[in-house]
Formats: structure tokens, C-alpha cells, sequence
């Protein structure tokens, strides 16, 4: 009889489970899929989706590492989708759907259920993980990935044994999807493994099989991708710009104190944002409200206190000390703080149950609806701060309030509105383009230049993807290079895109062809700059002004023979085929 009523408990438990499961699936698809974005979001986006067609990251298709099991995976859903945009996004909610999963049932089993679905509920309304669901991104593969390594590996330490492998397996893997997740998970994943175990020779066996299927299941993906990118040496000198990026951000690496305290001050909003507002506040007064409790030697040496703090810590102090560009890259450990604050919402609730007699549940219960509320508000409500004044501008050209409002976009709009606003953007610069060149691609040439913001401006990569007809040029000098990871000194660079194909070139001097064919050309630049100036100098160049606020500058130069240089670039017209 006793071992019936288990199995009843079980079978219950297993339905709850998987009741409870799809629910937060169908809360991800409710809060996703009216919200995608109509276009590739962002430059990295527009690399990934020429990776479905041609792998190749000396050609940062995608950039390197080259994240080689994601773009397989992409290539395998992309022959059913047929579309790179909609299989990015696909993606993006299929992790996010996956994560929230995973989620559930690795809290239910460190804390409770009721931990586990507010954690659940929580990470869903992140604004940060919401706004990364809606768009072509591979950053929700990498919360779902460090959630799998979290679960596998709370498994093993539980002492169940297909885990211990599978863990292994799991954390070699990732970094076939984001390299950056084995350093981050590697002390996790070692813990885990390692520390029930109290026998010297078993725990060099242990080792000795562990380390073994996480190095074959690394060289799975790591010697591909080092054979396409042609040889060990070509595959690590296309990584080099990561450790460049550096030194504009880091102060260990060379970067200015003011910077680096700049990009720490965004990664404190992005964890505000990720956290929704009222989370992050929570969290602070719970933890200094219960700071001698939570200091006590029992607590720092309870295994899930360790567990909890080896998922979080590494990724989290790697970006303190070493920041990088986007609240991405947060989602390693973002689903283990939503998770904590589930904890903190439940042990709110109950503290406050008990002082004024009534339901900890009820409490819960409007405590999660609030947050709920406010973070659907901030993701939802169209709320526009005219950030696109700062999108083709160069931040010496700006003025004191489009820095502060460049400063707010970049440290505190990551919003459902920000995706619409780029998706109009892009509408509205392929809609003049194409009624510039009456739809022949033959007669007018794109030549891009000052392009802050390439997450959302018309950047390079965005028009050579979206208009794979036209000749598209990137202008790149020192003075609009000042920000980036490959700073030039008394040279010049450009880049041309035609046809889904994409060359560089870089010296003190170089030519920029104008095929006799070219009636048009569109320029996209910011017209305070020096380069402009001088330009419109030398070259009439008409205005036409887009809805937002941004211009589209054009120049009619049919029947004209062009000859000109300015900044190191020279502008001249060749014999065409065309």
C-alpha cells in the first residue's frame, strides 16, 4: 500500500510538472511572438544569417569564434523556414522556452515549487531576456546552455550517474554555441562532480572520465570549425579583435578609468532592467536586511549557497573587470538571479503573512502581478526618446542632450518600442533607396560612414544584406574609429558588400569606384562631421528627411566624371559593364 501511494504522489507530481510546463511555454509564445522584429536587429544579426548561407568567419559569417553548432542548427531550421530572420527568431524563443523550463524544475528541486514557478514567472517578464526573445540574437542559446550545465550538473552532484556524463558532454558542447560558457560554467560543472566525493582514488577516476568526455566533446566542434576557418593559425588571428575590444573598455587592458567605470555603471542598469526594477531592489533589501544570516559559516558553506554563487560569480566578475558592449551577455547567470529572487518573493511574502495574519500566498501572488505589471508596462509601452538623433552621429558631434539621451538608450531602453523603431528605420531608408534608384540597382551606389549605433542605425552590414544588389561601401578612419576594437592611425579602410559577399581593403590612400553606370549616390552619414563638410564642398548633395528625424543624402552624379579626395578616400568614376 505504501509504495502505491508513492507511485499515486509521483504520477501526480510528474502531471503537475508537466501541466505547469507548458503553461510556461504558452506564457513565452503569448509575450513573443506578437512582438518579433520585422528585420535583422543588429549587425551580429545580419552575420549570423549570412552564416545559414556560407560559413565563414574570416568573412564574419557569423564573427569569430564562430559558433559553429548554433549556425548548424540554424542551417538544419532554415531549410524548413526559408527565412533568416524568422528562423533567428525562432531560435531565440525556442532557448527562451527551454530555459524557463529547465528553470522550473532546477528550482523545484534546490528550493521548492513555488520558488521554482515564481522564478519561472519572473525570468519570462525580464525585460532583458524578453527583449533578446524578440529578436535574431544567439544570447537566449546561451541562457538556455548555462541552464542545461546548471541542471546536469546539480544532477551528478545528487549522485545520479548518467549525469555525471552528461554534464561533461553538456559543458564541452556549449561552446560550440558561446566558447565563453565553458570558462564561465567550467567551476560549476567542477564542483558538482568533485565534491561528494571523499575517496582519492575514485575521484582521479572520476576526473580522468570527466575530463576525457568534456575534451572529446569540445574537439566535436572546436576541430571543424578550426578546418573551415583553413588551419589552427587562420582560426586564432580572426579571434584577435576580442582581446583589441579591450582596451576601450577595460582599465587592465589599457582602457581609460572613466570608461571602465562607464561600462560597470551599464552593467549595473542592465541588471536593474534584467531584474525589473522592484527585483533588483528586493534583492539589495533582502541581502542587507538578512546580511549577518546570509555571512554565517553554515550558510557559506551550504552546497547550494556554493552552487548558486559558482553559476553567478564568474561570468559576473569576468564583466566587472573586463566589460563588454551588450546586456546579452548577462544571460549566463541572469536565469540564477531570477531564481533568488523567486526565493526573495516567497520569503517576502511569508515574512509579511505572518506580521499582519493573512494568506503568504496572496501576498505572493500580488507581489508577482506588480511585477509583473510594471515590467510589461516598461517593455510594452511605446515610449520614444528620439534616440535615433544619435544613431548616425558621432559622439564628438553631439550635443549635451543627445549624450544624456544616447546615455539612457544605451543604459536603460531595452524595450519592445526600441524593436519598432528599428524596424520603421529600416522600412522607411529601403523605401528611399529604392525610389532613388527606381528599382535598378545599376544606377545607385550606397557609401555608409559614421555609424555609432550599429545595433539599430543603417548600418553597413544591414544595407548589404537587405539590398544585395546594390554596391554598398563602409568608410573607416581614424576619426570614426574611435570607439572601436581596430582603431586606425593614419590609414583608411573601407568595406564593400555586393551580393551577399563582402571584401575589405585598407591603406593611407584609397579609391572608392564610381561605375560611369551610377546615376545616385546615396550617402548615410552623420552631416556634422568634418568628412561631410568637406564633401558637400565639393559635390551637391540633396536632402531628403525621413519621419524619425534622420536624413537619407543623395547626389545626383549621372553623366558626371568624378574626381575626388577627401580623408584619404578618392571618389572617381570608372568604365562599367554594367
Amino acid at each position: 500500500m505504501q509504495e502505491k501511494i508513492k507511485s499515486l504522489i509521483s504520477k501526480d507530481n510528474s502531471m503537475g510538472d508537466m501541466a505547469i510546463s507548458l503553461l510556461l511555454v504558452l506564457l513565452v509564445l503569448i509575450t513573443r511572438l506578437p512582438f518579433t522584429s520585422k528585420f535583422l536587429y543588429e549587425w551580429d544579426s545580419v552575420n549570423f544569417a549570412l552564416a545559414l548561407d556560407k560559413y565563414d568567419i574570416l568573412l564574419h559569417q557569423p564573427q569569430p569564434p564562430g559558433y559553429i553548432l548554433f549556425v548548424g542548427l540554424g542551417k538544419v531550421l532554415n531549410q524548413i523556414i526559408h527565412d533568416a530572420n524568422t528562423t533567428l527568431i525562432f531560435m531565440s524563443i525556442l532557448f527562451s522556452a527551454l530555459t524557463v523550463i529547465l528553470l522550473y524544475f532546477l528550482g523545484k528541486q534546490l528550493f521548492s515549487r513555488n520558488i521554482a514557478i515564481t522564478g519561472a514567472i519572473i525570468l519570462i517578464f525580464s525585460p532583458i531576456f524578453w527583449f533578446y526573445g524578440e529578436i535574431a540574437t544567439i544570447y537566449p542559446s546561451e541562457a538556455f546552455l548555462a541552464m542545461l550545465i546548471a541542471y546536469t550538473s546539480y544532477q551528478a552532484f545528487k549522485g545520479r550517474k548518467i549525469f555525471f556524463y552528461l554534464s561533461s558532454l553538456a559543458l564541452g558542447l556549449a561552446g560550440g554555441f558561446r566558447q565563453d560558457l565553458i570558462p564561465f560554467m567550467f567551476p560549476l560543472w567542477l564542483f558538482c562532480l568533485f565534491y561528494p566525493e571523499r575517496d582519492y582514488k575514485q575521484m582521479m577516476k572520476r576526473m580522468i572520465t570527466a575530463f576525457g568526455v568534456l575534451a572529446a566533446s569540445i574537439l566535436l566542434w572546436l576541430v571543424p570549425s578550426i578546418i573551415l576557418a583553413g588551419g589552427l593559425e587562420s582560426y586564432l588571428s580572426a579571434g584577435g579583435h576580442f582581446s583589441a575590444s579591450f582596451k576601450t573598455s577595460s582599465v587592465i587592458f589599457g582602457a581609460l578609468p572613466s570608461n571602465h567605470l562607464l561600462m560597470d555603471g551599464m552593467l549595473a542598469s542592465w541588471l536593474m532592467i534584467g531584474l525589473g526594477f522592484i527585483g533588483g531592489i528586493l534583492i539589495l533589501l533582502f541581502v542587507f536586511t538578512r546580511r549577518k544570516t546570509i555571512l554565517n559559516s553554515k550558510i557559506l558553506k551550504n552546497p547550494k549557497f556554493i552552487f548558486m554563487s559558482l553559476w553567478i560569480l564568474p561570468s559576473f566578475l569576468f564583466l566587472v573587470f573586463i566589460p563588454l558592449s551588450k546586456p546579452g551577455y548577462t544571460l549566463t547567470f541572469l536565469p540564477a538571479l531570477t531564481l533568488i529572487l523567486g526565493y526573495v518573493f516567497i520569503n517576502f511574502s511569508r515574512d509579511i503573512g505572518l506580521k499582519f495574519n493573512i494568506s503568504s500566498k496572496s501576498v505572493c501572488s500580488a507581489i508577482l502581478i506588480i511585477y509583473i505589471v510594471l515590467n510589461s508596462f516598461y517593455f510594452l509601452y511605446p515610449y520614444n526618446l528620439n534616440e535615433e538623433s544619435t544613431w548616425e552621429t558621432q559622439i564628438s558631434n553631439m550635443n549635451s542632450t543627445e549624450k544624456i539621451i544616447l546615455g539612457v538608450d544605451m543604459f536603460f531602453m531595452y524595450n519592445n518600442e526600441k524593436i519598432v523603431i528599428n524596424d520603421r528605420n529600416m522600412d522607411w531608408h529601403l523605401e528611399i533607396i529604392e525610389n532613388l534608384s527606381n528599382l535598378n540597382p545599376n544606377n545607385t551606389q550606397i557609401i555608409i560612414r559614421d555609424i555609432i549605433r550599429e545595433d539599430q542605425g543603417f548600418s553597413w552590414r544591414k544595407a548589404m544584406y537587405q539590398l544585395p544588389e546594390y554596391d554598398v561601401y563602409y568608410l573607416f578612419d581614424s576619426d570614426n574609429s574611435q570607439l572601436k576594437s581596430n582603431k586606425l592611425n593614419n590609414q583608411v579602410s573601407y568595406s564593400y558588400g555586393k551580393n551577399h559577399t563582402s571584401t575589405s581593403s585598407q591603406s593611407s590612400v584609397l579609391e572608392i569606384p564610381i561605375n560611369s553606370s551610377t546615376e545616385k549616390i546615396v550617402w548615410i552619414m552623420d552631416d556634422r562631421s568634418q568628412f561631410f563638410q568637406e564633401l558637400q564642398s565639393q559635390i551637391e548633395i540633396k536632402t531628403i528627411q525621413l519621419p524619425n528625424g534622420l536624413n537619407v543624402y543623395y547626389s545626383d552624379v549621372k553623366d558626371k566624371k568624378m574626381d575626388l579626395e577627401i580623408g584619404g578616400f578618392i571618389f572617381r568614376t570608372v568604365n562599367s559593364s554594367n
